[in-house]
């Protein structure tokens, strides 16, 4: 799947959350585990039972389309198994800095989407979030013990998708150009609104 400029700026935001890991701990290596635990915390991966399967599959995104490179603490090997096995390791500011400016000019394939800033984002979230309360709610006994846990992390999960959040989560992505933060309006999973605007052919 080719990559568009939500994932461009997703990995920029990943390696300097990285950068800050490496600051935070002694190790000078971690397991991709380890990582998304921390991206995980700061909500930059979706969470899973699967200590990062998201976030495995957005490395391989990168690797297949040859960005890998957005995220420079980032090394990978085959495992035994036929897959790819994802290690990260401490640099220097001066060399994550360094790898920013000299890949930026790389030519990559990617869609433009013009990009609002982070806190301008929060504020708008801010204000829509009364929007979001009034949407329709399902009866919770209706979930199963697994949708109720996930529910705890998005509380909005498995809710009927109406005319009115479709709406709202198309007006959001045109305007946040990014997945991550339409998820956290509307209170679902990325993955699951990722897929629901490709289904509207909505994504580039």
């Amino acid at each position: 799947m080719r990559c568009n400029q939500e994932d461009y700026q997703k990995a920029r935001r990943i390696a300097k959350a990285i950068q800050d890991y490496f600051r935070m701990t002694l190790p000078s290596k971690a397991r991709s585990s380890d990582i998304y635990h921390h991206l995980a915390k700061h909500n930059l991966i979706e969470k899973d039972r699967h200590e990062g399967i998201h976030f495995r599959a957005f490395l391989q995104k990168l690797k297949a389309n040859n960005l890998l490179h957005l995220i420079p603490q980032c090394k990978w090997q085959p495992s035994p198994s036929g897959g790819n096995e994802w290690h990260f390791y401490r640099i220097s500011d001066e060399k994550m800095e360094e790898a920013s400016n000299t890949k930026t000019n790389k030519k990559v394939n990617i869609s433009h989407r013009p990009i609002t800033a982070e806190k301008e984002i929060d504020r708008l979230i801010e204000l829509a979030k009364h929007a979001i309360e009034k949407l329709p709610k399902t009866d919770p006994s209706r979930f199963s013990y697994q949708q109720l846990e996930i529910r705890k992390n998005y509380q909005r999960a498995y809710e009927e998708w109406s005319e009115r959040e479709i709406d709202i989560m198309k007006r959001a992505y045109a305007k946040f150009g990014r997945i991550d933060k339409v998820a956290e309006l509307l209170k679902r999973q990325p993955s699951v609104v990722q897929r629901k605007l490709y289904e509207l052919r909505f994504r580039g």
